[in-house]
């Protein structure tokens, strides 16, 4: 056998014994540069034994990982992959002058950049590196094994062992870093198509609804449950799971999508097509708010819109501990202060001096807020609040001389309250919106 200049081997190394145990195939498919410095050095039957390892792991990678096998291109990819590690295992342990000292490879890095391309998960890839990798172990420690007498395998299985065990940190570090670059790229062209495509629904632009459909994967005809969900300040929560936990609440159990919006907000939206649950999860770190159930692409708009005047309607307050708010449990607040200053000077003109700061005034403004609310029962109030029938008459008489309240309807009264206890008194009024006696009420 010649060797090239340059190119330097252990001219009896054992791989040069390798052979092929299947019929000849055409691999010019699977072949790297690497290819032909291992024919030229450990022959032709090295490089037909490297080939069918790579068709065995290919193999096993696909039958753990089934998607693999549905499309040919993408198998191609894989062959080529599982094909060149092999090959760079051969030269490494035949010393062959110029070998890169690493198995990660171009081919490496395509397919990872593959996988993130199509969609899979970054667990698929560790899977796939690990039954690779097995079945590459194996392979060699089985051929070495085979192939070097007793007296030499016991140090060479030690080498192959070692060597493999060392590279497989930088192997999986360099596949997992491909992996995650490309789906960085991949997942922001999506979001970025899905997003136009969302804002011409939401700005009622002509779309096709099969177009539209394609894009977002998800289905129009709803019914539609909008969330819209933001972090705090400093919050690194991963906001997917949260909207997710909300829209099963709100009956979605199979459809979702979901789009973020800058660096810490998202919108999504789930097919609600399983019986709602009345209450929400709140998250310490997360505003989540939540739009009513609505059919078909204008359901789609409909319910996002009710779910942004909620933000709205939340953004407003001075200070806000993060909670999960839905419309339906605000609709009127959302109405009242669709002109907050307008709504502001209204709430102070009607409630005059009873619209003051301080612990006093915010007693009288609840009592009176209840008594209006539970059908002006004084027993009830007095439940509520948990004091007296005549403490209840006494603190209903203060607030209504305090505010001027003429015995007209007190419509314009109980609007000006929840406007004041919206805007002004978030920490004593927080639970105000999701409380049992606030959905009891008559408005």
């Amino acid at each position: 056998m010649t060797v090239p200049t340059g190119v330097r081997c252990h001219l009896r190394h054992w791989t040069q014994q390798l052979t092929g145990a299947r019929a000849p195939q055409s691999v010019a498919e699977w072949l790297t540069d690497d290819a032909a410095r291992v024919r030229s050095v450990l022959g032709c039957g090295a490089l037909t034994w490297a080939v069918e390892v790579g068709e065995d792991v290919a193999a096993c990678v696909a039958k753990r990982i089934p998607v693999l096998a549905t499309d040919a291109s993408f198998m191609a990819s894989v062959r080529r992959a599982t094909t060149s590690t092999p090959l760079r295992i051969l030269m490494l342990l035949a010393e062959i002058d110029g070998c890169e000292e690493s198995l990660a490879s171009t081919e490496l890095s395509d397919i990872a950049r593959e996988f993130a391309r199509r969609g899979l998960k970054l667990d698929d890839l560790l899977k796939a590196i690990r039954v690779g990798y097995a079945v590459l172990a194996a392979a060699f420690l089985d051929a070495a094994d085979t192939l070097l007498p007793p007296a030499q395998s016991a140090a060479e299985l030690r080498r192959i062992s070692v060597m493999l065990f060392e590279m497989n940190d930088d192997f999986t570090a360099e596949a997992v870093a491909s992996f995650l670059r490309e789906q960085s790229a991949w997942i922001a062209g999506i979001s970025a198509a899905r997003l136009e495509v969302v804002n011409q629904i939401l700005d009622n632009a002509e779309v096709s609804r099969a177009h539209a459909e394609d894009v977002l994967g998800y289905p129009l005809d709803g019914p539609h449950v909008a969330v819209v969900a933001w972090g705090s300040p400093n919050s690194r929560r991963d906001l997917r799971p949260v909207v997710n936990a909300v829209l099963q609440h709100r009956g979605a159990q199979s459809a979702s999508l979901v789009l973020p919006v800058g660096l810490r907000t998202v919108w999504a939206w789930g097919t609600a097509n399983a019986p709602q649950r009345r209450d929400l999860p709140s998250f310490e770190d997360v505003h989540v708010v939540v739009g009513q159930t609505s059919i078909g692409v204008d359901g789609f708009r409909q319910s996002h819109r009710e779910a942004k005047s909620v933000e709205r309607l939340i953004r407003l307050r001075p200070t806000s501990s993060p909670r999960t708010v839905a419309h339906a449990d605000v609709a009127l607040e959302v109405l009242l202060m669709a002109e907050p200053e307008s709504a502001r000077t209204f709430a102070e003109r009607i409630l005059g001096e009873l619209a003051g700061g301080g612990e006093r005034m915010r007693v009288l403004r609840s009592t009176l807020g209840h008594y209006l609310d539970l059908d002006h029962s004084l027993s009830k109030v007095a439940a509520v609040e948990q004091v007296s029938k005549n403490t209840v008459t006494y603190r209903i008489n203060k607030a209504l001389r305090l505010c001027g309240y003429d015995g007209a309807t007190s419509t314009d009264l109980r609007a000006a309250l929840r406007i004041h206890n919206w805007l002004s008194d978030p920490a004593a009024d927080g639970d105000r919106a999701g409380s049992a006696e606030v959905q009891r009420r008559d408005v």
